[in-house]
């Protein structure tokens, strides 16, 4: 008994200790690296109203167009992960300018592993534009399925982020909240019109009125990756909302939008033709909001602010599966 006791207790720390040896050893691994560098699961969280503006699109005319959707959905995911690559290089060498101060990142970051040689930042440079050919690859092969709007939103959304980060305009940098303003229209209102004509060829204010609590869930994973490395922002010079504000105001300002976000779900199902089933989305609040319990304004730490990005991704992303779900239940026929 003593001994089948013992067994079963210790299983499951072999099991842990099994599972995190694997992963450090996928850490090392080239596949290991590019998921910490492209960071697919902020990609995903940007993608997800795109996702939104298709699912209504689909959702008005009662049928969904496949194709038109893989190409629309592929454009952005690779514009986020474009972005999250041209970004990470331009963290780097902005603190090689003189006027930097000496900074670091977590361990495992974008940002660490160029400044410790572990990732060259020129091969990030190349990363970023190969993505960002793909995106507009697939935004040329929407157009000529649907139209040509599908590629002015693609363009507006391309200038909007390529902007944001490489000089000399890298507005991102340089403060007012034009960095986080920048990323919510590119992946926000563009993203869910992109979806939304990709399955309508029509250009309308449902898309952005439905799917407005998901962009804004969406631009929080990129304000508290910024909460995240607001020191190391402040030491190499770039001005983000933590910066400006301060991490315990730009804190408060994160939970007001979450609030806001949902807020905007109750709202979206009164006052538009959503079904009612759109109130499922209301579902993850706790998810979005508990996190803030657990966080002090007056030490927002990098870990706390990774946390923090952690539960938003996974806020955006089930707040999505429900209202895409409620879409569906609620179609026509």
């Amino acid at each position: 008994m003593t001994n089948q006791a013992t067994y079963t207790e210790s299983s499951p720390s072999i099991l842990q200790r099994l599972r995190r040896e694997s992963e450090r050893r996928l850490e090392h691994t080239l596949p290991g690296i590019m998921i910490r560098v492209l960071r697919p699961d902020v990609a995903l969280a940007l993608t997800l109203p795109a996702v939104v503006g298709s699912a209504v699109g689909a959702w008005t005319v009662g049928a969904v167009n496949w194709i038109t959707l893989a190409f629309a959905l592929l454009a952005i995911f690779a514009s986020a992960l474009g972005f999250q690559s041209l970004m990470a290089y331009q963290d780097y060498e902005q603190s090689r300018r003189p006027d930097a101060k000496p900074a670091t990142d977590l361990p495992g970051t974008p940002f660490a592993l160029q400044q410790h040689g572990e990732w060259q930042p020129s091969l990030l440079l190349n990363v970023g534009a190969l993505l960002f050919a793909g995106a507009t690859l697939c935004a040329f092969w929407l157009a000529l399925l649907t139209g040509w709007p599908a590629l002015f939103f693609g363009t507006f959304s391309f200038l909007i982020l390529i902007g944001a980060v490489l000089p000399p305009v890298h507005y991102a940098y340089r403060g007012f909240g034009l960095g986080e303003t920048g990323i919510f229209v590119a992946f926000g209102p563009l993203a869910l019109l992109t979806g939304y004509y990709a399955q309508t060829s029509q250009v309308s204010w449902l898309p952005i009125t439905a799917g407005l609590p998901i962009a804004l869930l969406a631009a929080l994973v990129i304000m508290s990756q910024n909460l995240a490395t607001a020191r190391r922002d402040w030491l190499i010079g770039k001005r983000t909302l933590p910066v400006v504000l301060g991490s315990a105001r730009a804190l408060d300002l994160n939970a007001a939008i979450t609030f806001t976000a949902y807020a905007g779900i109750l709202a979206v199902t009164v006052l538009t033709r959503m079904p009612l089933w759109y109130l499922g989305g209301l579902a993850t609040l706790p998810l979005a909001m508990g996190i803030y319990a657990d966080i002090p304004r007056t030490d927002v730490t990098p870990e706390r602010g990774y946390a923090l990005r952690g539960a938003m991704v996974k806020a955006a992303f089930w707040t999505t599966v429900l209202c895409v779900a409620a879409l569906f239940i609620s179609r026509p026929g």
